[in-house]
Parts: C-alpha cells; structure tokens; sequence
C-alpha cells in the first residue's frame, strides 16, 4: 500500500497572504484528521507543477522578485520535507508549470515586429504563428507581434526553476534547460514505484499558453522507466498542463502523448494547471487491454480569483494497492473562507458524488521474480534501509533467497512481533535460529520452552542451531 499526497498550484509569493507557517499547519492538523481514520500517512508527495506565481515584467528588480518566490517555495518544501517524510527531500517529485517559466527572460530574448500589409504574407505568418518551435508569437494583450530574436535567452527562461530545483534536492539532481531533456526520475524501490518528472512547458511562455512535452523528454522517461518495470515497479508519470480545454482556450497539452505512456506501461498520470480536481481514463483504441487513469489536483494555494466557478482550493490524496490492481482518490477541500488560514477537509466532487473515488490500476508490468526482488532488497540492506528492503521481498514469502533477506531486514529492524509471524513456521535453519530469539524478546518463554523441545529442532544437528538451543536453555534458566 503507498499513499502519495498529490499538491499542485501552489502559486508560493513571498507577498502573499498564506504564509508558509500557516500552510504547513494546516495541512499537519489535516493529517491529524485522516490518518486512522480513513487513510494512512503520505509516503511521498508529487508537486505537478506551478511551484511559484511568477513576475510578468522586466523591470530591473524582476529576477530578484522571483528568485524571492522560488526561495519561498523551497522554504515550504524543505519544511513539508521535514513534517511529512522526516527531511527526506527526495520524497517530493517536483515538476514545473506555465507559472515556473521566466517571463521576464522571454521578454528579454522577444522584440515586437511589424505586422505585414500583404496578404500573403500574413497567411504565411498565421501558419508560423501556429507552428511548434516557431519563433512568432502573437501578445493578445496589446494585438502586437513579436519574435524570438535570442534563442539563448529564450531558451534561460527554465533557469530559475533549474536553480530551484537544484538547490532543493541539495545538487543532487538538476534540471536541464534542454527541452528534449527535460525529464527526471525517481525511484522509490521500498514503496514499489517509480515516478517519471516531465516537463509540459516546451515553447511555453506569456505569449504562447499552450503545453507541449517534447517527444525525446517522453521517450527518454519510457526508456529510463523500462527496467524499472521490468522489476515489478509501478510506473507514474506527472506532468502540469490538463489534457483538454474550451473552443477559446489552448493552454493545454495535446493528449496524444499519453498513447506513448500507455505503451511505455505507466498505470497513472498526475497534473494540475485546471485548478480542480478531476479523474479521467484514456486507453489505446486499438486493443483497449491497457489503460492509464489520469488524476488532476485542485490549487493548493490559489486566490479567490484564479478558482473556477464552484470550486475551492484542494489537493488530493491517492492510496494505491498494487497487489490488488486498485487505488482510491480522496480529494481534501478547504472548508473554510479564510484564505489566509485555510482549514482542510473532505470534499465534494460533483463528478464523483462524494469526494473520494476508486479505481483499477492497468498492472501490465509483470511482477518480480523472488530472486530479483531479494537482490535488490540485498543492496538496499547493505545501504541501511530495511524498511524498503522489506517491502520489496514480502510479496515473495514463497522464495527461499527472498525469505532469507526478509528475516535479515526484521533483524535489523528489530521487529520481533513480525520475525516471531513470519517465522512461525520456520522453512529453515536461519529461521530456527530467529524465531528463537523473537520468542525470547516478546518475553514468551512458555511458547520459546515448547519450540526448542520440538522435534523438528532437536534432531536438526546444525551447528548455529545447536548453538541458540543452548542459548535459550541458559535463558530459560536450564528448566527446559
């Protein structure tokens, strides 16, 4: 079972009202709220995009603005960091949004051009103006034209967010200012997941709304997950623009590329941009056998402005069960109207009739084999994380090599309730030589008394269990 809490939008202004302080609590005593009660803890949270609100001018204090905003952000990251996941950031997947794009480095690299008088020109310029990659652009604002004229520059308006990125994650990882690179991954092998980062702001800027992920970012994520999903990971993907808009509007991303995600067998893409919470399923036409369940979250931060009609601000929490081919969405809404100090609660969805909804996962990636997963699970113990070592080789109880790593991880865990279930009916000498020592921690020396008389372990002439009957006589005060 992994629970991720999915945020988006979160428009962070160091001028804004909704402090950092006042965020962060109120989405604590929301935890507070529904851990036990109908969800468990977050194991990981995903940021699809729209981390900071953005400066829409080129005045001479622009950059330092927002660099004001990304140090923010990353304030509050950094801190949900430590609230949620115990300063762990490489539990936060953050991708960029339309609003993470620079503005005032477009309007550096862009300069306004005179609109043609003959006809066929202008046809031609329409067709320009339409194209991906093209270097025109139309400013609705004042009905100028204008045109990229530094590609270099242009091409910067990613870097403040690559600055950002790079100092949340410590240096640890970066964020390439080369659109077909834009991509990252994170891996989580304890929780059985993997999760693709990519980037829908290729061409994106103030004058051209509209998403795009390139093509090498997409094939680059399907190929770097392929491995992983040959061990038994369920693949996700995040991304920022909706898939969809109204006969007026173009800031979103043609849905053609999810074709690619299916046949790359992601089960689940996560988005924002629409500030609202939806669900949505697309599959191949052609087979209809594989499916990708793709999941929107509200705005977290948004003012009373930027939400739709009937809408409130909201994010979501998804707890998927891989084993049974499912997830369950639960959308958290604000319940109260002061947008500085936010109170959170269950919401209500009109397409869902309720506020949570569940679905089936399309698990087309095969499952682990035993032997793998006790590999894996080797290295992770080697690197001092029994947790996730335990997660991955738990489903496999039926693997001699897979149980032998279980055992080791209880032991370093210390999980003497769970080595004394596991081992109940030991398949092994290493497990004789466990349940030994778990019955003796739970302090059951009547059941510790009866295993080491049982036949089973007094004709097993193993030197290590010898030895831990021996030991347990001593500690059973030479009565057995």
């Amino acid at each position: 079972m992994v629970t991720i809490l999915h945020i988006s939008d979160l428009h962070r202004d160091s001028g804004s009202r909704l402090t950092t302080g006042s965020l962060l609590e109120s989405l604590r005593l929301d935890r507070d709220r529904y851990v036990g009660a109908t969800l468990r803890p977050p194991d990981l949270a995903i940021v699809s995009g729209d981390v900071v609100y953005g400066v829409n001018s080129n005045e001479a204090d622009s950059d330092a603005r927002l660099k004001g905003q990304y140090d923010e952000a990353c304030d509050f990251l950094a801190r949900l960091a430590d609230l949620f996941f115990d300063g762990d950031r490489e539990r936060i997947v953050l991708v960029p949004g339309n609003h993470d794009v620079s503005h005032p480095h477009v309007l550096r690299a862009t300069a306004p051009e005179n609109l043609p008088v003959e006809k066929d020109k202008r046809a031609m310029l329409a067709k320009q103006l339409a194209a991906e990659g093209g270097s025109w652009r139309w400013a609705w604002e004042d009905f100028s034209l204008r045109r990229v004229v530094d590609q270099n520059e242009y091409q910067r308006r990613m870097e403040p967010f690559a600055q950002f990125f790079s100092a949340f994650y410590k240096g640890r990882r970066s964020f390439s200012l080369d659109p077909a690179g834009q991509f990252s991954l994170h891996d989580f092998p304890g929780l059985g997941i993997v999760v693709a980062g990519l980037s829908s702001c290729c061409d994106n800027d103030l004058f051209n709304r509209s998403g795009r992920i390139h093509p090498d970012a997409v094939a680059g994520a399907t190929r770097a997950v392929a491995d992983f999903v040959r061990r038994g990971r369920v693949p996700i993907a995040v991304w920022h623009h909706n898939l969809a808009g109204g006969p007026r509007d173009s800031d979103y991303v043609d849905a053609d590329f999810l074709q690619s995600l299916i046949d790359g067998r992601f089960v689940l893409g996560l988005h924002g941009h629409q500030h609202r919470p939806q669900f949505l399923e697309h599959r191949f036409t052609a087979d209809r056998k594989r499916a990708l369940a793709v999941i929107s979250a509200g705005t977290l931060c948004g003012g009373p402005h930027s939400l739709p009609s009937g809408r409130k601000r909201a994010y979501n929490l998804i707890e998927l069960s891989p084993e049974d081919g499912c997830g369950i969405l639960q959308v958290r809404e604000m319940k109260n109207e002061g947008f500085s100090l936010p109170v959170w609660g269950e919401g209500y969805v009109p397409e869902f009739g309720g506020s949570t909804m569940r679905f089936e996962l399309s698990m087309a990636a095969p499952a682990a084999s035993g032997t793998h997963a006790a590999a894996e699970a080797a290295q992770l113990l080697h690197e001092g994380d029994a947790r996730g070592a335990l997660a991955l080789v738990r489903p496999h109880a039926g693997d001699a090599l897979a149980r032998r790593v279980t055992v080791q991880a209880l032991l370093q865990l210390e999980d003497w309730p769970g080595l004394r279930q596991f081992c109940g009916e030991p398949r092994s000498n290493t497990e004789i030589v466990a349940l030994c020592e778990a019955l003796y921690q739970v302090g059951d020396k009547p059941a510790l008394g009866d295993f080491i008389k049982s036949e089973a372990v007094v004709q097993n002439s193993d030197a290590a269990v010898r030895q831990s009957i021996e030991r347990a006589r001593a500690r059973l005060g030479g009565r057995r």
